[in-house]
C-alpha cells in the first residue's frame, strides 16, 4: 500500500500567515508592573557607551605612544593623540546614545 503524497502548502499564503503570527506575538504586560515604575534598565546600553568611550582613548593614547616612540619626541604625541581618541570616544558614545534614544521613541 502505497501512502498518498501530500503537496507542500508552498509559498502562496506564506506572508499573510507570517504576518498573521508577527501581529500575535507581542506579549502581555508583566501583572506585577506598575504604571508609575520605571521601566527596566538597558545595562548593555551603558556598557556599549563606556567601551565607546573606552576604545577613543585606549586607541589615543596608543596610535600617540608609538608615534613618540618611533619618532623619539617625547610625550607630545601621546598627549595630542590622548585628547583626539578622547573627542573621538565622546563622540561616538554621544552618537550611540542618541541613536538610542531615537529607537526608544524618547525623542
Amino acid at each position: 500500500m502505497a501512502e498518498e503524497e501530500r503537496p507542500s502548502p508552498g509559498f502562496d499564503g506564506f506572508d499573510a500567515r507570517l504576518e498573521k503570527l508577527r501581529a500575535g506575538t507581542k506579549g502581555p504586560e508583566p501583572a506585577n508592573r506598575r504604571e508609575d515604575q520605571p521601566e527596566r534598565l538597558n545595562f548593555g546600553a551603558g556598557l556599549q557607551a563606556g567601551i565607546e568611550v573606552l576604545a577613543g582613548v585606549g586607541g589615543g593614547v596608543l596610535i600617540g605612544w608609538a608615534l613618540d616612540r618611533w619618532l623619539g619626541t617625547g610625550p607630545w604625541f601621546l598627549i595630542l593623540f590622548f585628547f583626539l581618541g578622547s573627542g573621538a570616544g565622546v563622540l561616538n558614545c554621544w552618537r550611540f546614545l542618541r541613536r538610542m534614544q531615537g529607537s526608544s521613541g524618547g525623542g
